[in-house]
């Protein structure tokens, strides 16, 4: 059982209560084991829905029920009622415990000088940016959390060490809730979708201690009557509050316990090196900040050179940075890869992956392993066994059998070597004739794809049968992803600088096909289809301008994202004739 299964729980409840016309049951906690999931009420309620096992104030989920919440009508459209839900910690019986911190209203945290109240707000001041559910709530850090914010680039996620403006602006909205709140129930209101946006909930994580004044306002506003979306996880003592995690550093592995329930906890912590570390790992990837493919301008930097033992056909040896009859034998196969006959084995990638030119025959098992096998040999040359084992994630005796399976496959070539020699140097390395397609479209654009020539780019687009790696599932080829989507960007980029210049030649047919042909690997390429907007529009085909505009504008509502503001401006031009005025 999961948080994934946890969160289509809830909106099961959220659907069945919406349906039945009834309120929400209140909850307090989620406890999450691994084959069951407990939520635990703050009162007794019967009227659950299929799937769920009611005893006392509990509703249970067994792995086997869960099959049943699909049968829930709304499921897929259902709010989720208890957005402040987050992670305290693992109880005595490793099950994950969630505490719902809007049923809390205050939680305290009191520890001794052993423990860190920070390590614990960082644990949930992350999870509350990355659940599932978090764009659906507003989360304040006083005091803590610097720099995360900023990372996380997000509108909800907020941080400031001036409590008393908090205080002020969170007593603004208190008043408001109160005035018009409707329902007996807080979370009633979010299976209302004309009501729920004003009921988001905003939790309020103060590492620093707050002063008496403080913690009297915040107890206030937060314990009114009636109730508001707004909750606290507070590092010291908060007037009135019911809830608590306490910690003594003396218990074994640093133990906590959640008030008023006696749950004891191991608690989620995240230190203050972990917090470093996350944050500087979410600034990177979210970065914009880009630099040029290798495959668009010269090539400067070679692959790691084969073992010295690896010769070619014609008997000379040589290195990978000086391989110009391996480059000349593939570049006079990929200029014609329909009708040019395979000599050697070639690995097909860009498409369904498929093994051409092998002097064996097909292995009865494991065909499609070998396959993988023999990718990832053509792009990590001459590495070990412990490698291999360590990056596909197989067992030595797996990949020994796999080895040998492949060997057979590949066979020998014309005078007699193998095409997958023996590693006696405990180096793996492929016969230099072993190709893939990809690695013909990285030489048939290795001075750069804005230097090749059209005759190049063409060809290169001419090996393309599909999207890379088409017939791989999702969870196989893991180590591939990077790969893929270096496919996947280049031929892309092939197909964009081609469709570029054959518009700018009144090409029409070539700059049609090439942005075509390139969408077979990235489908939906804004680019590209914006490529052939500006072709269409270029050929006075109107339906089919027309079709492709709100294509490209339904898909980017559908994504949720901004199309880019070059293509705007082409859609206003070719569907209204001119682009809107702006002021400079």
């Amino acid at each position: 059982m999961s948080l994934r299964t946890l969160d289509r729980a809830m909106r099961a409840i959220a659907a069945h209560c919406k349906d039945a016309g009834i309120a929400p049951p209140l909850l307090q906690l989620a406890l999450v084991g691994e084959s069951e999931i407990e939520l635990r009420m703050q009162e007794p309620c019967s009227n659950a829905p299929v799937g769920f096992t009611v005893r006392g104030r509990s509703w249970f989920l067994e792995q086997t029920d869960v099959e049943y919440l699909k049968s829930v009508p709304g499921l897929s459209e259902a709010a989720r009622l208890w957005p402040a839900l987050v992670t305290l910690g693992h109880d005595e019986q490793d099950r994950l415990v969630l505490g719902d911190l809007e049923a809390f209203g205050a939680l305290q945290v009191q520890v001794d000088s052993g423990f860190a109240p920070a390590d614990l707000l960082a644990a949930m001041t992350v999870e509350l940016s990355f659940s599932p559910w978090a764009d659906e709530m507003i989360v304040t850090l006083v005091g803590g959390g610097r720099r995360l914010p900023e990372a996380l680039g997000k509108h909800n996620v907020i941080r400031t060490d001036d409590c008393d403006a908090v205080l002020e602006r969170l007593q603004q909205r208190a008043a408001l809730q109160r005035e018009h709140r409707r329902y007996d129930v807080l979370s009633q209101h979010r299976t209302n979708p004309d009501l729920a946006e004003p009921w988001t909930p905003e939790i309020v994580l103060a590492e620093q201690p707050l002063t008496a004044v403080q913690s009297a306002r915040l107890s206030e506003l937060i314990n009114a009557d009636p109730r508001i979306a707004v909750a606290a996880v507070v590092a010291g003592p908060v007037p009135g509050a019911t809830w608590s995690l306490r910690g003594d550093s003396s218990s074994p592995g640093h133990r906590m316990v959640l008030e008023p329930t006696g749950l004891v906890l191991s608690p989620q912590l995240v230190e203050a090196t972990e917090l470093t570390a996350l944050v500087d790992l979410i600034e990177t990837t979210g970065s914009e900040d880009t630099t040029p493919a290798p495959w668009w301008s010269d090539i400067e930097v070679q692959p790691d050179p084969p073992p010295d033992n690896v010769t070619y056909l014609d008997g000379r040896s040589t290195t990978w940075g000086t391989a110009h009859t391996e480059r000349a034998l593939i570049m006079e196969a990929a200029m014609d890869p329909v009708s040019s006959p395979v000599h050697h084995p070639i690995l097909q990638l860009l498409g369904p992956i498929e093994l051409l030119g092998a002097a064996g025959t097909v292995p009865p098992r494991a065909a499609k392993q070998c396959l993988e096998y023999c990718a990832w040999l053509l792009e990590n040359p001459g590495r070990t066994s412990q490698a291999m084992v360590a990056a596909l994630a197989v067992a030595e005796g797996t990949r020994r059998s796999n080895m040998s399976r492949l060997r057979t496959w590949l066979g020998t070539s014309p005078d007699g070597e193998a095409y997958l020699p023996d590693a006696y140097t405990g180096r793996i390395t492929l016969h230099p004739a072993v190709s893939s397609d990809w690695q013909r479209l990285q030489i048939l654009t290795s001075s750069g794809v804005i230097r090749a020539s059209d005759e190049s780019l063409e060809a290169a687009l001419e090996v393309v049968r599909g999207a890379p790696l088409a017939d791989a599932a999702p969870g196989q080829w893991h180590w591939a992803e990077e790969l893929r989507t270096d496919m996947i960007s280049c031929i892309r980029d092939i197909g964009l600088e081609l469709a570029d210049r054959a518009l700018l030649a009144g090409d029409l047919e070539r700059a049609r096909w090439a942005a075509s042909r390139a969408l077979l690997a990235a489908p939906g390429d804004e680019l590209l289809l914006a490529a052939r907007i500006r072709t269409e529009h270029a050929a006075g085909n109107r339906a089919e301008t027309e079709r492709l505009t709100l294509q490209l504008a339904a898909q980017a509502r559908t994504l949720g994202v901004d199309l880019d503001d070059e293509t705007v401006s082409l859609l206003q031009q070719v569907m209204e004739g001119q682009v809107r005025a702006r002021l400079a």
